[in-house]
């Protein structure tokens, strides 16, 4: 396919074929992963610039060999510790409202890598992906054969992928989260609209320079001259460097205040003020596509009964929000918890914040593709040393989630927490991946309530 290529809208049924075309484009995109997903030890903020500026500017070298499609796409850039998924999907959702064709990058991807490629709330076929790869794969040849550094990594290839993707998609304009940090994401090769932060807490803390100021600092770096800047309400510690950031662009910063204690209803708050700074009129229609603008495992009910509830929750400040949207639900009791973390996670940060709101809980392990869970044994142990042992444990999700369901009952709640990962492995027993992939949507239609159990834990794509 030339690199002028753009999609034409095709509606026709996905076939069997082509999902397994899917699964072979992603597998080679997943063979470039090497080494860690981040570093195994803290870095001084000096450390984390050099490493950041060295990232970026391989990235900015390797977009230069696509025809940078990164130019010339206007865009509006979300950031933030907590929130910046389900505010950038607000966003997009309002944009699309107001009648713009709206793409939306958000990561990770819960169930498919084509979660990726959504436009106006429906994501990409599976042969429009092998289109993307088949596209790149000869660039990141000739790449890993001249550039000095070697090969483009998983996470460059996957962020070009996307801006390609939306370029081809001929969007108005793409919201694009931030993945970790802002200044040297990979994301931040875009020249936006509006750069916005969500918020500023502890995460991330060994490759962000270990303070909030520090981490604050690395998110304002999406800034930039001619983008109108926004952010959440920040604390102290955080707020100095962000309003310095904004300072010496040359732009006024727009602080949003807490609206309220209900935090989902803040992220729409957020939205909103993005839309208004990006002269989109709240009309009744837009208010309304905002208000209900959503990403899968956001505290998100799944059908049927009993009650059961995926979330990410995975930082400090995660855990303790959806603490408080348990407690504000009023999810009926016994409230069994059923939570894992990936290894680079601190249980010690998360567990606090959740175990108090569950009756009882199971550990578990995410399962996902090169990233290695903490060990089972590991999160009880910390459970226990705060006082509170899980009262089962099953490293398979399908199988803690069952012994979870058995601890519910028909009348209890179960609410899974501590990684997105562990969401999406989770989310499968109620809308099956490859319903997922035909349908192109995350919510398929259902023939039956869930959870259907291991055949459709196991359903999952690349």
């Amino acid at each position: 396919m030339p690199d002028t290529a753009v999609l034409t809208r095709d509606e026709s049924p996905v076939t069997d074929a082509e999902i397994a075309a899917g699964h072979a484009a992603v597998g080679y995109v997943n063979g470039l992963i090497r080494g860690p997903a981040g570093p195994t030890t803290p870095r001084t903020l000096e450390q984390s610039i050099r490493a950041g500026e060295r990232r970026l500017a391989r990235f900015r070298r390797f977009l230069g060999t696509l025809g940078n499609p990164q130019d010339g796409l206007r865009c509006v850039h979300v950031g933030g510790t907590s929130g910046k998924g389900s505010v950038a999907a607000k966003i997009a959702a309002g944009l699309t409202a107001a009648g713009l064709r709206t793409g939306l990058h958000c990561t990770p991807y819960l169930q498919t890598a084509l979660e990726k490629f959504d436009c106006d709330a429906q994501l990409a076929r599976p042969s429009e992906l092998v289109d993307l790869v088949d596209w790149i794969r000869p660039h990141v040849d000739r790449f890993a054969a001249t550039d000095p550094d070697g090969p483009p990594t998983y996470g460059m290839v996957w962020v070009a992928l996307t801006l390609e993707y939306f370029v081809r998609a001929r969007v108005d304009i793409a919201v694009m989260e931030v993945g970790a940090g802002g200044r040297f994401d990979l994301t931040n090769v875009v020249n936006p609209d509006l750069a916005m932060i969500t918020s500023v807490g502890p995460d991330h803390l060994k490759s962000l320079g270990g303070t909030l100021e520090s981490i604050a600092w690395h998110k304002a770096g999406i800034f930039k001259p001619g983008a109108a800047a926004i952010c959440g309400p920040l604390p102290p510690e955080a707020q100095p460097p962000v309003r310095e950031a904004a300072a010496a662009i040359g732009q006024p910063l727009v602080e949003v205040p807490l609206d309220g204690s209900d935090f989902r209803a803040h992220n729409t708050h957020l939205a909103e003020a993005a839309l208004e700074v990006l002269g989109t009129p709240l009309s009744p229609e837009v208010s309304q596509a905002t208000a209900r603008g959503r990403l899968a495992a956001r505290f998100e009910r799944m059908p049927g009964h009993p009650a059961v509830y995926l979330d990410g929750a995975h930082n400090r400040d995660k855990a303790r929000a959806l603490g408080q949207v348990i407690d504000g639900a009023g999810l009926p009791r016994p409230r069994v918890g059923l939570i894992g973390m990936v290894g680079y996670r601190a249980a010690s940060e998360v567990l606090p914040q959740l175990l108090p709101h569950l009756d009882v809980w199971v550990a578990t392990e995410p399962q996902v593709y090169r990233k290695p869970a903490l060990p089972v044994g590991l999160l009880a142990e910390a459970g226990e040393k705060l006082g509170k042992a899980p009262i089962a444990q099953a490293s398979e999700p399908d199988d803690a989630l069952q012994a979870a369901l058995a601890l519910a009952g028909n009348h209890g709640s179960v609410v899974a927490g501590g990684s997105v990962y562990l969401a999406g492995n989770l989310r499968a027993a109620w809308y099956p991946t490859l319903a997922v992939v035909r349908e192109r949507t995350m919510w398929p239609r259902l023939d039956t309530e869930g959870p259907h159990g291991r055949a459709a834990l196991a359903d999952t794509y690349l």
